[in-house]
C-alpha cells in the first residue's frame, strides 16, 4: 500500500510518499510562507498555496513565479472530499477516517479509481490529520500530474492564417 509519512521540525512540516517502500514524493511545507517545496521525478519545483474561499474552502496553487497553475476545492463545508484542477486536469478526492486514514484520488466519478495511499501522521489526532490533508492532496495529485496517469499529450489547435 502507498503511505504517506509525515515528521514536523522547525517550522517545516514533511512528508514523504512511498510507494512499495520506496520513497517517490518529498514535500517540504512551510505554513508562515504557504509555500511547499515538491520534489518528484527528478523534479524539483515550489508550489504557493494560497486560501481563497470566503463561505467555502478553496485553495488557489501557484508555481514558483506566482502564476496559478490550479486549485483545491471542497464540497458543500465538506472536509472529506472535493476537487483539486492542476493545468486543466481534473482530480476527484475523498479521505476516508476511519478505521485508518486513505486518500482515494479519483479521475471522474468515484468509480474511476487511480491512485490511493493511507495517511500516517504519527501522534496526530483527528483535527491535525484535517490540516496535514491540504497539502497532502496537492502534493500527491501533482505526483500524478508529473506521472501522466490517464492523460493523453495535450493537442495544441493549429492557428490559420489568412
Amino acid at each position: 500500500m502507498n503511505n504517506i509519512s509525515y515528521k514536523k521540525s522547525s517550522g517545516e512540516d514533511n512528508y514523504q510518499l512511498k510507494e512499495n517502500d520506496k520513497a517517490v514524493l518529498n514535500i517540504r511545507y512551510k505554513p508562515e510562507t504557504h509555500t511547499a517545496r515538491v520534489e518528484a521525478n527528478n523534479e524539483r519545483r515550489m508550489l504557493i498555496i494560497e486560501d481563497e474561499g470566503l463561505l467555502r474552502i478553496k485553495m488557489a496553487i501557484k508555481n514558483e513565479y506566482g502564476v496559478r497553475i490550479g486549485s483545491l476545492i471542497y464540497d458543500n463545508f465538506s472536509d472529506t472530499h472535493g476537487s483539486v484542477a492542476i493545468e486543466d486536469h481534473k482530480f476527484r478526492f475523498f479521505i476516508q477516517h476511519e478505521p485508518a486514514s486513505v486518500l482515494h484520488i479519483y479521475k471522474g466519478s468515484r468509480r474511476n479509481l487511480i491512485y490511493s495511499c493511507q495517511l500516517s501522521f504519527d501522534g496526530s489526532n483527528l483535527k491535525e490529520t484535517k490540516s496535514h490533508s491540504v497539502s497532502s492532496i496537492i502534493a500527491v495529485t501533482w505526483y500524478l500530474f508529473l506521472k501522466g496517469i490517464t492523460f493523453g499529450k495535450t493537442v495544441f489547435n493549429e492557428a490559420i492564417i489568412l
